[in-house]
């Protein structure tokens, strides 16, 4: 079921998406800040995955490789691996 709503969560980005490059003229008001939303926040959370799966994964590579091609993935990444008490394999150096 959690599957699913991402699926869906993923379809709506891309719907609006979609609407705003269709839209006729500059985005201004709402429009623009739906614009920065989907369009920049992406990179941001690409990059913060980035450091945390290269930092604190055991098997980096199939997260690196999301990251780049999968746009929000950050988001799954927190809510389904970061959380306090979801991910197992998190060990800080400081910790040990």
């Amino acid at each position: 079921m959690k599957l699913f709503r991402w699926v869906i969560l993923g379809i709506v980005v891309l719907g609006l998406a979609a609407w705003i490059i269709t839209v006729p003229g500059p985005p201004r008001g709402p429009v623009l800040f739906l614009f920065v939303i989907i369009f920049a926040v992406p990179a941001v959370g690409a990059f913060w995955m980035l450091y945390q799966v290269i930092r604190y994964e055991k098997q980096p590579l199939p997260l690196i490789l999301l990251a780049f091609f999968v746009p929000f993935v950050f988001l799954w990444y927190y809510f389904e691996r970061v959380r306090p008490g979801k991910h197992q394999t998190r060990v800080s150096s400081l910790q040990e």
